[in-house]
């Protein structure tokens, strides 16, 4: 098979499409890039490949193709893998179908979305309520229509265990859903078929060009930000310490952070985390849980078990206990570290940490477990926080040290004194090799796996974590609210 080419900016919609399509099928190609924001497609060269002036185009010999769906059909006969797009005549007529619905009904209503909510704030503009108004009874039709034929086929438009050029196609039109504002909470089958396709490999190798050009906010690169650190002052044979109560000892101790550094914080986006290697990971989820937040007691009885069974399935937990959890919102923001009323309420901690230490975790697993502790500790247990936000993180993101780059050497206790107790965290002192990570404008159906302790030496242990200030947050960014669940999973 001779290799196509293609000529497109994967920030399209319509060249995503076909770039993912043809990753998926397998099918070789020579990429040649058509800048659509510098206007390369204009250019008289171009023209005379695609005299409409759009991207994508392909050519395959003598053959010249300008449509996306056109290019997609072509590709998938040319390959060997008949369920990307079915040889049998009443399948494909159905394929057909949805793809002409794809360009003449689908791509239409959200590209106003695109429109109002991702390229006029790229230009400058602010989005027209009323533009969305009048769209939205057109987009509601169009998104119930393929709704139901979801609930139907159960998995992918059309029959079958394996995405189509279908899939493809239609998905480009809301690749951007989040950023679109897209009212997917009304169409449970097409959120969660959305939410299949973005786990499709080829689907994710296209999604940096297409945040890099238009979704600016998500800040792909790095920033430079403060981090506060700790002296280890152990050499001068002093402990560090909090007091969460009032004591005379309290007035001449060491507390952590006061060592201020300026660290290069990276995105993490686009790469693939491993909890086990990176000590943190980035995952989808995505619960049933709409109650209140503030309340405590319903948060444990009815988002607790669902935190459960998603670390059962992520990690391959045989048992996981959740033990406590920390709610962050906006009217927590002031509340000092060392307030111990409510303290499942709490603001942001700007302090470079791990909750716990090689004596403390195992120390809680007797606590909460006395009976059975002896016995879960001849096997491997991990301390794994759940930190999910509760809304887009436009400030105070979470970032993460990279355990590769971290050495046990720099952690050191932290002794956490309580009137009846005293808790151990680490806190970490400064080193230049710390590769420091965080996923700016994160939405609320993602989280990220915390590894505060594993018995396991052979894998990421602790990892350091802190909020920051995120030096490019705008003035009138959302206050972040997140929740944290603290949890022990035994294997």
């Amino acid at each position: 098979m001779s290799k196509l080419e293609v000529y497109l900016d994967p920030c399209t919609v319509n060249s995503r499409k076909v770039l993912a399509g043809l990753d998926m099928m397998e099918i070789p190609y020579n990429y040649n890039f058509i800048s659509f924001f510098k206007g390369e497609q204009k250019s008289d060269s171009y023209t005379k490949i695609n005299p409409m002036q759009t991207v994508p185009s392909a050519k395959d010999g003598d053959l010249v193709l300008t449509e996306s769906n056109a290019i997609l059909m072509y590709a998938a006969d040319l390959g060997k893998d008949d369920s990307a797009y079915p040889k049998d005549l009443k399948l494909r007529a159905d394929a057909n179908r949805w793809l002409l619905w794809e360009s003449s009904v689908w791509f239409a209503t959200n590209y106003v979305y695109l429109v109002e909510y991702v390229v006029k704030p790229l230009m400058g503009a602010q989005p027209d309520q009323s533009v969305i108004d009048n769209e939205a009874p057109k987009w509601h039709k169009a998104a119930g229509i393929l709704n139901t034929r979801l609930g139907e086929t159960g998995k992918w438009i059309l029959p079958g265990d394996k995405p189509s050029i279908v899939d493809i196609s239609i998905a480009s039109a809301v690749h951007l859903h989040e950023a679109q504002n897209l009212p997917l909470d009304q169409h449970p089958n097409l959120k969660r078929w959305i939410s299949d396709v973005e786990k499709i490999p080829a689907w994710q190798q296209t999604q940096a060009a297409v945040d890099d050009a238009l979704l600016p906010n998500k800040k792909k690169g790095e920033v430079r930000a403060e981090f506060n650190y700790t002296k280890d002052v152990s050499i001068e044979d002093k402990l560090t310490e909090i007091y969460f109560y009032e004591d005379p000892k309290s007035v001449d101790i060491h507390a952590p952070g006061d060592d201020l550094q300026t660290m290069t914080v990276h995105s993490g986006w686009g790469q693939d985390w491993d909890v086990d290697v990176n000590g943190f990971s980035l995952k989808d989820f995505t619960p049933a849980y709409n109650g209140s937040w503030e309340d405590s007691e319903t948060v444990a009885k009815d988002f607790y078990p669902e935190v459960v069974e998603f670390l059962k399935k992520e990690l391959g937990a045989k048992r996981v206990l959740v033990f406590d959890h920390t709610i962050r919102t906006k009217k927590n923001n002031e509340k000092p570290l060392t307030d111990q009323k409510n303290t499942s309420q709490r603001a942001p901690v700007r302090l470079v940490h791990c909750d716990y230490t090689a004596e403390s975790a195992p120390l809680r697993v007797k606590q909460l477990l006395p009976e059975e502790a002896s016995s879960l500790l001849t096997r491997r247990v991990a301390f794994i926080n759940v930190w999910k936000p509760l809304t887009r993180v436009e400030e105070n993101p979470l970032a993460m040290c990279d355990v590769k780059s971290a050495p046990q050497e720099d952690f050191f206790k932290l002794y956490l004194r309580y009137k009846d107790r005293t808790g151990e965290n680490y806190v970490m002192r400064y080193n230049e090799a710390h590769k420091w990570y965080y996923f700016p404008m994160m939405e609320k159906e993602k989280c990220i796996l915390l590894k505060t302790y594993d018995s396991d030496t052979g894998k990421a242990q602790f990892v350091g974590h802190t909020a920051f200030d995120d030096p490019t947050t705008k003035p009138d960014a959302i206050t972040r609210e997140s929740c944290e669940i603290r949890t022990i999973c035994f294997f």
